[in-house]
């Protein structure tokens, strides 16, 4: 008995580490990206940059998550989980450390390591949530989601004042403020690492067989391939918005600092489901409804903004749930509609590739097809049947209540 209790409460103990390394590498897998744009202007101003240089530095992350996805999936052959999440966390400290070094090179070498590490951990966090808390996968999605929301907010808010501090401080820093401010960001990576370093995760090779056949037969799927469109189009839809909202804002006759505002909401407004569906998902209702529920209310929003442009903060506000909402039960169904944790690695795989591809070529069409019509009324229109779309996925690829 005593045996069996020492053995139960470490388990337990190995659980609450690997929980907390999980959570922490959610912090760094948004912040990187979004605590970046802020500094654009410093950035293109003292190398100067033309647009599209800094285009590229905003675009190559989304063309790294992409590239690397398959990459995640496939290395899962070879080593542990949790080794290759610790390796990813290192690659994105790295790319955080070689783009504080102040040139155009170090900033697009930086942003590739950045993506790359990012996308491993995008690939490979349900996977171990479905391998080690298969019970609650659609709680503990709900708190990392949240936690990347926490780190993209973190690095975005701070990035204008550490640079500002620079600026003003009384020491002579031996770089400019904007490779200060990324500096200061890199603190923030370094919590997992300390947490891998400590040694108290237990790491668990799964078996080794079928792993090349597993890989191929999500692509012969038919659940893969709806479970991947949903998260793709949740991907296609979100970054097209993030991209363009504020433009189309002040296309409605609203102030830049107002639009801005208005961004700031949705990017908020994210932060709720996690809220929501961490304590509440078995009280909630089916996922199917809950799925029609995220997927209706973004379309919802998208025609707000085209039809009823004069509530626009409260577009802003239901997008950001709606659309947050959708990537939380997307990255569940990756760990709810697989048999294993392979498999769940592989369809993440799936989804991220097809996902971050779309993601990098959607907003650059939209703005083409608005450079075309000078009027942000066809995108609209065009971005709410991406919505209509995206709702039809979400249907079939919703697991099916129980009877």
């Amino acid at each position: 008995m005593d045996t069996m209790k020492r053995l139960q409460r470490l388990a337990q103990h190995d659980a609450a580490f690997l929980l907390l390394f999980i959570f922490l590498v959610a912090l760094s897998l948004r912040g990187p990206v979004t605590g970046l744009p802020p500094l654009l202007d410093r950035i293109s101003t003292d190398l100067n940059l033309s647009n599209s240089q800094s285009g590229l530095l905003t675009s190559l992350p989304l063309l790294a998550f992409a590239f690397f996805a398959p990459v995640a999936s496939w290395l899962t052959r070879h080593f542990t989980i949790e080794r290759i999440l610790a390796s990813g966390v290192g690659l994105i400290a790295l790319g955080m450390v070689i783009r504080t070094f102040g040139s155009i090179s170090g900033l697009y070498f930086g942003a590739i390591l950045i993506g790359a590490g990012i996308a491993i951990g995008n690939v490979l966090l349900p996977s171990l949530l479905k391998r080690e808390f298969p019970n609650y996968v659609v709680q503990l999605t709900a708190i990392y989601v949240l936690m990347m929301s926490i780190g993209g907010f973190l690095m975005s808010s701070l990035a204008v004042p550490f640079s500002q501090y620079a600026e003003q401080s009384t020491f002579t820093l031996p770089m400019s403020s904007w490779s200060f401010a990324l500096a200061c960001q890199s603190v923030l990576i370094v919590l997992p690492l300390v947490v891998w370093f400590s040694c108290k995760i237990t790491q668990h090779q799964a078996p080794q067989t079928g792993n090349v056949e597993v890989a191929t037969s999500v692509w012969r799927s038919v659940t893969a391939w709806q479970v991947a469109g949903f998260l793709a189009v949740n991907s296609l839809i979100n970054y097209i918005v993030v991209a363009w909202v504020p433009a189309i804002l002040i296309s409605h006759g609203y102030t830049d600092s107002t639009a801005g505002l208005y961004q700031g909401y949705l990017q908020l407004a994210g932060a709720i489901p996690s809220l929501i569906l961490a304590p509440f998902i078995n009280r909630l209702g089916s996922h199917r409804r809950l799925c029609l529920f995220a997927t209706g209310l973004t379309s919802l929003s998208v025609a707000g903004f085209l039809f009823i442009p004069s509530w626009s903060g409260v577009w802003s506000v239901s997008f950001g749930f709606g659309v947050s909402m959708g990537f939380i039960l997307g990255l569940s169904f990756v760990s709810l509609r697989t048999h294993s944790p392979k498999q769940a690695a592989a369809l993440s795989g799936m989804a991220q590739l097809i996902g971050y591809t779309l993601a990098a070529i959607g907003p650059v069409l939209i703005g083409a097809l608005y450079d075309l019509q000078q009027s942000w009324t066809a995108p609209l229109y065009i971005i709410l049947s991406i919505g209509f779309i995206w709702m039809g996925l979400g249907w079939m690829a919703s697991p099916k209540p129980s009877r």
